[in-house]
């Protein structure tokens, strides 16, 4: 099964993204820049998934980018200027080989043609620093589905140690699932199906699930996500990522330090909103140590 390498969350600047999410208990890493003219302040996972809050660091370099074609900023412009922020704008996989991935979504008609490969500096909590370099492919969604799937491919040999922003504060261990709201077409169920390599499987009326390794792929309807998330979305349209669900092992805990921003507190399952006035939600699970 193939591993969810991280989720992207554009925002609308770096210090807002962190500000949220330092107030509902996460460590978040140093800033980090793209050549492109986006950066992050990523959040970090003990299972090795992250999630990558975005925002626009350098307009020139951005607009630069994509007037060459950069595939990973034309994707990231197109969302900025149809969404509210903060929202989930993209899925990536892990992968060992993403040209290989590309091209099977080609033989589909689903593949993107060119290819992003660029280096960034890690810098640790403790000063150090690295070089990391990725290689990332991009799926051709459909035009009803809200977000961008694309491979990820890590072509730096060391592993940076991360173990310090790993530990977070809401007790959080690991990415459990991805939440998808809305009906699934035949080309983005063909899409899901190409890209993750499984089939979705029904678990009860309105919810389809596709295991991933570590982690799932949730399709649940309008109606299933405002009763099980308390999210209900302004526009029902099509397929988007509506949300992420987070393990802990202890909910109290995890109560106490996301503080009173909550949209839904359910035995075993606390969710917040990503702002105040969005959709966009992250779900607290209570899970076994």
């Amino acid at each position: 099964m193939r591993p969810i390498d991280h989720v992207v969350l554009p925002f609308p600047d770096l210090p807002s993204a962190r500000s949220r999410l330092e107030a509902l208990g996460f460590t978040v890493a140093p800033d980090a820049v793209h050549p492109f003219g986006t950066g992050n302040a990523c959040v970090f996972f003990a299972d090795g998934a992250y999630l990558e809050p975005l925002a626009v660091v350098d307009h020139g370099a951005y607009g630069d980018a994509l007037g060459e074609g950069n595939l990973f900023v034309q994707h990231d412009a197109a969302f900025r200027s149809a969404n509210p922020l903060p929202a989930f704008s993209g899925l990536a996989l892990r992968s060992d080989d993403a040209l290989v991935d590309r091209d099977t979504l080609a033989e589909h008609g689903l593949g993107e043609d060119g290819v992003v490969e660029f280096s960034r500096d890690l810098v640790s909590p403790d000063g150090t620093s690295a070089t990391l370099s990725f290689r990332l492919t991009f799926a051709r969604s459909p035009a009803d589905f809200g977000a961008t799937l694309f491979f990820c491919q890590k072509l730096h040999r060391m592993a940076p140690d991360r173990a310090a922003l790993t530990c977070h504060p809401n007790g959080v261990t690991g990415l459990s699932r991805i939440v998808l709201v809305g009906e699934v077409s035949p080309a983005t169920r063909l899409l899901l199906e190409s890209a993750s390599g499984v089939l979705p499987t029904a678990e009860g009326a309105g919810t389809l699930r596709l295991a991933l390794a570590e982690s799932a792929l949730e399709i649940v309807t309008d109606d299933i996500a405002a009763e099980r998330y308390g999210s209900c979305r302004k526009d029902g349209r099509g397929l988007v990522i509506a949300g992420i669900v987070l393990s802990v092992t202890d909910l109290v805990a995890t109560r106490a330090a996301v503080g009173s921003a909550v949209l839904s507190d359910q035995p075993g399952r606390l969710t917040v909103p990503l702002d105040a006035g969005g959709s966009a939600f992250i779900t607290f699970e209570e899970t076994p140590a």
